[in-house]
């Protein structure tokens, strides 16, 4: 005795409903692997690029990019018609992002120049 039941109304099968959801899920499912794997790579490259894992040259190198940013952001506040010119602004400039480091190598760099010139005289 043969079953008259369609063969797409059986429970084992798949429809058009289910497939879309089934690689929707797959698609999902590629993205947040994805975005793990991204999410490692940037926390490595970004640990590799911290001050202390660079060399000299590339230190220096930030340092005076560092240093014609904050002059230009210096310029901007201090030509700015607007009432903000505040000492929180100013510390702003100096401590967004990874510029304390560079200041303060600016700072040392600055006190050994006077040193020396003081010892010279």
């Amino acid at each position: 005795m043969s079953s008259n039941k369609n063969i797409l109304e059986q429970d084992t099968e798949f429809n058009l409903s289910d497939y879309s959801k089934f690689k929707l899920a797959q698609s999902y499912k590629k993205l947040y692997e994805t975005g793990i794997l991204e999410n490692k790579n940037r926390k490595t490259e970004k640990y590799d690029k911290r001050v202390y894992n660079l060399s000299f040259k590339d230190l220096f190198n930030n340092f005076f990019v560092v240093c014609t940013k904050i002059l230009n952001e210096l310029t901007e506040l201090i030509h700015d018609d607007k009432d903000n010119k505040t000492f929180r602004n100013y510390m702003i400039i100096f401590s967004k992002d990874d510029r304390l480091v560079y200041v303060g190598v600016g700072l040392i760099l600055f006190s050994l120049i006077i040193y020396f010139i003081s010892t010279t005289t």
